[in-house]
């Protein structure tokens, strides 16, 4: 294994678990192909970090000679556990998801996230204003997430579990 540098080994950490795919150190080590000394500092930093982010915020401004840096407690919605954040959302503005969300979700559920695993769909007005939204792809008669429409599928699944198809 070469020597990485600790932001970028921090980086690749970060890459690597956002899958959402459960590793263990010995096959995060091998995934990265970090040494497993290295993983492990890296998930003992990221851990301290997100207990320090999860009641605070960093606000970074970056002006014309210098930049600057506070960290603040979190205020309003944001300061509140993230199960509480979804249900006043789901209350408050979005008690249901839309056909956009649910197509969005069905398309990630059945991986089709790159052009070889794209699905057939029948042609709608909610696809085709998804295409133009740049969140789906279609090529030919079948259709495929790009980059944003995965993240909107995820947050969607996310605020309504009930998407999930078992």
């Amino acid at each position: 294994m070469t020597r990485t540098d600790f932001a970028t080994a921090t980086l690749q950490v970060m890459k690597t678990i956002q899958n959402g795919n459960e590793y263990t150190l010995n096959k995060l080590s091998e995934k990265t192909e970090l040494n497993f000394r290295t993983v492990q500092k890296v998930l003992k930093l990221l851990e301290e970090c997100q207990k320090q982010l999860e009641s605070k915020k960093i606000n970074i401004t970056h002006l014309e000679h210098a930049t600057s840096i506070q960290m603040k407690s979190k205020s309003g919605i944001t300061s509140m556990p993230v199960h509480i954040q979804k249900m006043l959302i789901r209350t408050s503005y979005y008690p249901t998801p839309d056909r956009n969300e649910e197509i969005l979700a069905y398309l990630l559920q059945h991986n089709a996230i790159k052009p070889t695993s794209a699905i057939l769909l029948n042609p709608s007005k909610i696809l085709d204003e998804l295409v133009i939204a740049e969140h789906v792809i279609k090529k030919g008669k079948k259709y495929y997430l790009l980059d944003m429409g995965t993240i909107t599928a995820k947050g969607a699944m996310s605020l309504y579990p009930e998407l999930i198809q078992k």
